[in-house]
């Protein structure tokens, strides 16, 4: 069975193409469609910089600058974005495929396929949240899809702030499609797929909290 790739199916119609998939012998647009995961990330990315989405830090520091060193940090910043938009899309297609298939041992490729589908929900928010920030002057904190508006009612602790602005609905959603996926292409118990699933997640929302914690300017 030739099975065709399209990850947006995969979130409206998920029993018939979990099931296709599956099934699936071959695949057909493969490296097509993680072609235009890249170049679509890159883009968004690329378009987040533009509108300076993520460059708080930069701002409160451009009084101690330059004309010149502002123009240098502004050009790092953009070079950075698009170097996330590239690596993002290794992360969720390749590496968090790696992880499942240690637990699994399923195939590989069909785990990069389900990751597919997740990423575009990751795109999703990622487009959603550039004319959110933008109109509402606002920041990832402070972003009302997640749970860091009601962490800075809990805590002063800026990290802690900055972990819980990284748990959105969107987040959950994925979680939930993992979850779906996973015990449909695998022989795990539901309690192992879950254990698996937030370990991965918590894991990221770890790292992305650390890296919006610290400061840009420490890297300049």
């Amino acid at each position: 069975m030739t099975f065709r790739i399209h990850p947006l199916l995969g979130i409206f119609r998920p029993e018939k193409y979990s099931y296709q998939l599956k099934e699936a012998e071959a695949f057909r647009g493969y490296k097509r469609m993680i072609a235009l995961l890249f170049f679509v990330s890159l883009c968004t990315y690329g378009v987040s910089a533009g509108f300076g989405i993520g460059t708080e830090s930069l701002s409160k520091e451009i009084t101690n600058w330059t004309n010149g060193e502002l123009e240098v940090r502004k050009q790092l910043f953009f070079v950075g974005r698009l170097l996330l938009g590239l690596l993002v899309p290794c992360v969720f297609l390749f590496l968090s495929s790696l992880y499942y298939w240690c637990f699994s041992n399923g195939s590989f490729k069909k785990y990069v396929i389900m990751q597919m589908t997740v990423f575009c929900i990751y795109l999703l928010e990622q487009i959603i949240q550039i004319p959110m920030f933008v109109l509402l002057h606002i920041d990832a904190t402070s972003n009302p899809l997640s749970l860091g508006i009601a962490a800075q009612y809990l805590t002063n602790k800026e990290i802690i702030i900055h972990f819980f602005s990284q748990i959105t609905i969107f987040q959950i959603g994925m979680m939930f499609v993992v979850v779906y996926y996973l015990r449909k292409l695998t022989e795990l118990t539901k309690k192992q797929v879950i254990s698996i699933v937030i370990l991965l997640f918590v894991f990221y929302w770890a790292i992305s909290s650390l890296f919006s914690y610290i400061k840009i300017g420490v890297f300049f």
